[in-house]
């Protein structure tokens, strides 16, 4: 009987957060979900032609939502695991050195304390056509100035376009490595720290090349951290959002660039939603973040399959 009442007093403390998850989270992604199914829906009035899939098919067929999916793919899986290597490198040397460790590790931390909007403009600063820095720094070795990010005459020509295109997957690409270093080295270092030294006393009494503790010892009782920290990684790229905005504010690319070249998927949302008095735009949004949704949930899944296979557990 006392059982029965001890249980019955911790499902009551939990009422207050069910009940906060169920407005907030179950609520809205079940609202979300049979909103996308609602074709012709206006916001207002809620009214709203049927029920079908058109929202589905406009949003595949739709050349800018097909971009946004191919730069989130890239965030998510070009930037991701670049920045998963250097933040690895970074963890072990850190690792391996006992002075002035607490004072490089505040310094590579600073990202992740750094406005996002602000850090982006810096960097859009620094790949300025006309007086960025790198330009610059070219301009001392005698190269010629590159129009890094810069949309003006690239509608007259495919190859013109596909230049700017790269240009400016660089640019994001090296602002994605800067700012998703800070907190994987924090973890990656973390999880170093954990694993039990009289592995490495064995194999350096045993002669083990270097390479070989890291790859037989110090990687596979790293796996966990590796897995949390790829799985989290990817799920943030996938929500990828203000860095864009921040480095591409005119239209979510380059000055002069109308095609919205670096728009990702939760820019496209976002940008649906601007237009949410027009009949469709919502039902529209609500689509692109149930097909966002879903991505997530089966890249995690898959993860989580896979992981069985790779991460080892102490």
């Amino acid at each position: 009987m006392l059982r029965k009442r001890r249980d019955y007093q911790a499902y009551l403390y939990l009422v207050p957060a069910l009940l906060l998850m169920a407005v907030f989270t179950i609520y809205p992604v079940i609202n979300t979900m049979l909103t996308s199914f609602k074709e012709g829906y206006r916001f207002l009035t809620g009214d709203f032609v049927k029920f079908s899939f058109q929202n589905y098919v406009d949003i595949l067929h739709d050349p800018v939502f097909r971009r946004a999916i191919m730069n989130t793919c890239f965030i998510a899986f070009i930037c991701v695991p670049v920045s998963m290597i250097v933040s690895l490198a970074i963890a072990l040397m850190l690792n391996s050195i006992k002075r002035l460790r607490n004072f490089l590790l505040t310094l590579f931390y600073l990202p992740q304390v750094t406005n996002v909007i602000a850090a982006g403009m810096v960097f859009a600063l620094i790949f300025n056509n006309n007086f960025g820095l790198l330009n610059m720094v070219l301009g001392w070795f005698g190269i010629d100035p590159v129009q890094w990010i810069s949309g003006i005459g690239i509608a007259a020509s495919e190859e013109l376009y596909r230049q700017s295109y790269i240009k400016c997957l660089f640019v994001l690409f090296t602002y994605s490595l800067w700012s998703g270093l800070s907190l994987k080295i924090v973890l990656f270092l973390g999880g170093l720290q954990n694993i039990r030294k009289d592995y490495y006393h064995a194999a350096s009494i045993d002669g083990t090349r270097k390479i070989k503790v890291l790859t037989k010892i110090t990687l596979p009782l790293l796996s966990p951290t590796t897995f949390y920290v790829f799985i989290t990684s990817v799920i943030t790229a996938f929500k990828a959002y203000s860095q864009v905005v921040a480095l591409f504010p005119d239209n979510f690319g380059p000055a002069g660039d109308n095609s919205k070249m670096m728009i990702t998927i939760v820019g496209y949302i976002i940008d649906s939603l601007g237009d949410y008095l027009s009949e469709g735009a919502v039902s529209l949004a609500s689509a692109a973040a149930v097909v966002l949704m879903f991505i997530i949930m089966i890249l995690t899944a898959v993860q989580f399959r896979l992981s069985r296979r790779w991460v080892h557990y102490k």
